[in-house]
């Protein structure tokens, strides 16, 4: 009886060893998907345009801190968003994104709003274009070079 059920189990090993690789694959597919996506900016790539790592929100507090958090949690949406204190021209910034890989983003509440709108939407399941869309619709002004 023993040698029926060692074998039985030796049997097994190879099923249960297949099933939990599948299922922590599946685990990390699902969690990597986050986000759905209308029309990226980097279709060909899938990457992010702002490639520099966001800097740590624990040099921050209150919703600083929380906009830097937020930024390193959904790095993708934020990239895909650009930003109306229009750095792109004033500080040749790529993306939003680009605002919280320095101190910037600090220092700029029109950055840090539209990071916690970008969370807010996010968080209501909305998807990339519809985000986009409704922070530009927010935040839209007409740029006004800076003087000197």
């Amino acid at each position: 009886m023993r040698k029926k059920n060692n074998k039985t189990k030796r049997n097994l090993r190879p099923f249960i060893f297949i099933s939990i690789i599948a299922l922590i694959l599946s685990v990390v597919y699902s969690a990597t998907k986050t986000v759905e996506y209308g029309t990226p900016i980097a279709p060909a790539t899938g990457q992010l345009i702002e490639t520099r790592s966001v800097m740590s929100s624990a040099f921050y507090t209150g919703k600083v801190a929380e906009a830097y958090r937020i930024a390193a949690e959904i790095p993708k949406v934020i990239d895909s968003q650009f930003c109306y204190c229009y750095c792109k021209k004033n500080h040749q910034h790529k993306t939003l994104l680009t605002c919280f890989t320095n101190e910037h983003g600090s220092k700029c509440d029109t950055c840090i709003d539209e990071v916690l709108y970008s969370y807010e939407l996010y968080k209501q399941g909305k998807t990339l274009d519809e985000i986009i869309v409704a922070v530009d619709k927010k935040f839209y002004r007409p740029y006004k070079p800076q003087r000197l």
